[in-house]
């Protein structure tokens, strides 16, 4: 008869075996296109990620810059899951009822009886028509980015905008936003294998539909990517020129719809005259304690 220490040493072992069996089997994901594409697009990434931070330093935590921002790019999102088809765009990525939910939230259940979208909107929706028109590879360019951004930047604004509901300014250590570092990794090289990257949303408050993901986020990515993969790698070189173009294309017409975006410079101008009044408050404290 085995004894109790030979029983958990075979239990640990089998539960040892099957971890290294599904590390063994779960699928690797190439990321030379997806890292030649960011290479590609960085410098408009990055005017971008400048654009977004100025815009929402300190709105985050303002109701209405956060629907409006949602009202701003629902058209966008909704257009891509109508027009992609799902071997370009997975279902489980989809966002539209999300959106539509969070909107409701904010904005009644009858928001949409007097909705228009906005002119940097129809701007950009009037290109996706021609983009779609033309060939439905070179949409899903947008698709490839408008999703990455929203399981990473969205999870990243999501977070922050429900530490931010709960406490202004303070204490950061658990509150801030967590990194998960892989191993190995290096700070200093931009590679997206290494990159931190924002630990996922794991609550859904209501309004938050939009940002929120059930499913694992590193999972959804590798499904987008390999979606990339699939098709990028086939390109000649003429389509794979139009889709590094559009794939641009994306944070210049992101950038319109962003800058028209309501409510920041009110909300950061109030957090501001917060911060001012507490450190005017502090001020006079140090002052009259010195009498």
């Amino acid at each position: 008869m085995e004894s109790a220490s030979q029983t958990v040493s075979s239990e640990q072992k089998l539960t040892t075996d099957q971890t290294n069996a599904d590390v063994a089997t779960k699928p690797v994901v190439d990321m030379t296109f997806t890292k030649e594409l960011r290479k590609a697009t960085k410098d408009v990434h990055k005017i971008s990620d400048v654009l977004v931070n100025a815009k929402f330093a300190l709105a985050l935590s303002d109701d209405a810059v956060w629907f409006d921002g949602l009202l701003a790019f629902y058209e966008v999102y909704r257009f891509l899951e109508e027009n992609l088809p799902e071997n370009l765009l997975p279902k489980e990525l989809h966002r539209k009822s999300a959106f539509e939910q969070d909107l409701a939230y904010y904005l009644g259940k009858n928001w949409k009886d007097n909705y228009e979208p906005r002119e940097s909107v129809k701007k950009y929706i009037d290109h996706l028509e021609e983009v779609n028109a033309k060939n439905k590879l070179l949409l899903f360019a947008y698709a490839y980015q408008m999703y990455m951004a929203l399981m990473s930047g969205g999870q990243l604004l999501q977070k922050k905008r429900m530490i931010k509901r709960k406490l202004w300014f303070g204490k950061q250590a658990e509150e801030e936003e967590e990194e998960v570092k892989l191993p190995n990794s290096n700070p200093e090289v931009d590679d997206l294998e290494n990159r931190p990257m924002p630990s996922q949303v794991t609550i859904c408050p209501e309004g938050c539909a939009a940002t929120y993901f059930p499913e694992k986020i590193s999972v959804l990515k590798d499904k987008l990517r390999q979606v990339l993969n699939d098709n990028y790698g086939n390109f000649n070189d003429d389509l794979r020129a139009e889709f590094i173009e559009e794939s641009r294309n994306v944070f210049i017409y992101n950038g319109d719809v962003v800058r028209s975006i309501k409510g920041v410079n009110r909300a950061n101008l109030r957090k501001l005259a917060m911060v001012l009044v507490f450190v005017m408050g502090v001020y006079f404290a140090l002052k009259l304690a010195k009498r």
